[in-house]
């Protein structure tokens, strides 16, 4: 090989991950439903052992596995395809309010959805590694959210936004969409007053 031909190998992205605690979230969250039976009914169709320590990194793309599956084993109907991410997602924000990390956010945070979404990184920050979040006012209530480097379908966070929205008793619409740079785009836009008086 000469001189001119040497060339750098490109870089390896490494895949974003989220913290154990919250995939565990989603195994408690059967456990409860189903035991440990549904715990390992769950193992198996994940295709191994799902046991985590809640400081583990745990890959996206395992948390969107182990939590589509939980969906299918605790959902009282089938979930169509068609709305399986969706629903997931709807899940994921229902299973992270039982998690510490939540109990204290909700207790620091205003109960105000748009100051909420507006910190988004902050929050993810103590969630995933390597998601970025971008985060824009886009009129009273309404915010525009961005997300970069994540292994979830486009469908996932839809849902979860949507049901954060109607944890704080809000009624709205999540839209979802892809920007030109690849980023998953969210716009969340509601009715009502929230509860510190914002307009």
């Amino acid at each position: 090989m000469t001189r001119g031909s040497l060339q750098t190998a490109p870089q390896r992205v490494k895949p974003p991950t989220i913290k154990g605690v919250f995939v565990n979230s989603h195994i408690q969250a059967v456990r409860r439903l189903l035991g440990e039976a549904g715990v390992a009914e769950l193992s198996r169709r994940f295709g191994r052992p799902v046991s985590f320590a809640n400081t583990d990194d745990v890959p996206i793309a395992d948390e969107v596995a182990i939590i589509e599956h939980a969906l299918d084993l605790t959902s009282a109907v089938a979930i169509p395809r068609s709305r399986r991410a969706y629903e997931a997602g709807r899940l994921h924000f229902r299973n992270f309010t039982t998690t510490p990390w939540a109990k204290v956010l909700f207790g620091l945070f205003p109960r105000n959805l748009k100051f909420m979404l507006l910190h988004a990184g902050t929050v993810a920050e103590r969630v995933f590694k390597g998601v970025t979040f971008e985060t824009h006012e886009m009129g009273p209530r309404s915010v525009q959210i961005l997300m970069g480097n994540n292994d979830y379908p486009v469908e996932h966070f839809r849902g979860l936004f949507h049901e954060w929205m109607r944890y704080f008793g809000l009624k709205g619409e999540v839209s979802a969409g892809k920007t030109s740079d690849g980023r998953f785009e969210y716009i969340a836009t509601w009715d009502g007053r929230e509860h510190d008086g914002s307009a």
